[in-house]
């Protein structure tokens, strides 16, 4: 067997390989599709099943039960919970932004090819538009429905977050960077990544990074200007959410799995 036959053998069939110190579980499993994460107050997550044609749905997870919270979804992708509301992006459909709150639906459709959200103060969302050569990165008050275009002309952007300091972090797919938004400018933060695609803004002003690759997918956090690699070997990680433990909780979209990632 050639050393490429086995390289891809052991992508396909090994287990990922995680940063020292670090180990993993799967936390569940038999999820099809699965992308978004969000953890709700009480600890429990929320999951979206990033399927087409109405088949798409949002899950809720507590003590290995899932139970469906929403379905009849078109590839829904991103997702944000902020309090008791879920606002769910969708790649494809009619519908760009879905928010979901106390088992009632409204649809902000003046959106399209939606995919990356996250929150921006008390009011606002931001949201970025994956197309590939007129992205957007748009702020949303999902109260009024009115939208704000930061950027446009971006190729592929797909994740999004706000730091802290209230800088905005966004990649785009095509480009194979991580940018920074601040005073109406933006410049490249990092750059040579591989299909990148979910952020996560956190605490300490890092943000976390999966790459979105069928194949040899990583786990990624940028801190003071350079990268680390926390897990490769990953099969399309998609959305990465920390939990109350601590730990990492990382969605596996080809093995429809969550993994729980912690310290040793």
């Amino acid at each position: 067997m050639s050393v490429v036959t086995l390289g891809l053998a052991f992508a396909l069939l090994g287990p990922p390989i995680l940063a020292k110190g670090l180990k993993y579980e799967v936390f569940a499993d038999d999820l099809e599709d699965v992308s978004a994460l969000a953890f709700d107050r009480n600890g429990d997550l929320y999951a979206t099943l990033e399927k087409t044609r109405g088949r798409g749905r949002v899950v809720h997870i507590r003590q290995g039960l899932v139970r469906t919270v929403l379905d009849g979804l078109d590839k829904p992708d991103g997702m944000l919970l902020r309090g008791d509301t879920l606002y769910i992006t969708g790649e494809t459909g009619d519908h760009g932004l879905i928010v979901y709150e106390s088992g009632k639906v409204r649809y902000l459709d003046h959106l399209s090819g939606t995919e990356g959200i996250a929150s921006a103060g008390e009011e606002k969302i931001l949201v970025v538009e994956d197309r590939k050569q007129d992205g957007r990165l748009l702020s949303v008050n999902p109260s009024t429905g009115e939208v704000e275009i930061l950027l446009e002309g971006l190729k592929q952007p797909e994740g999004v977050c706000q730091s802290p300091e209230g800088h905005i972090y966004f990649v785009e797919k095509a480009l194979h960077n991580l940018s920074v938004y601040a005073d109406g400018q933006y410049t490249a933060a990092a750059t040579g990544l591989e299909s990148p695609a979910f952020l996560n803004c956190l605490a300490d002003g890092s943000v976390l990074i999966a790459e979105d690759r069928t194949n040899f997918g990583r786990l990624l956090r940028y801190r003071d200007g350079g990268i680390e690699v926390l897990a490769r070997n990953l099969r399309a990680p998609q959305t990465v959410v920390i939990g109350a433990d601590g730990a990492f909780y990382l969605s596996e979209q080809r093995r429809n799995r969550i993994l729980k990632i912690y310290e040793r």
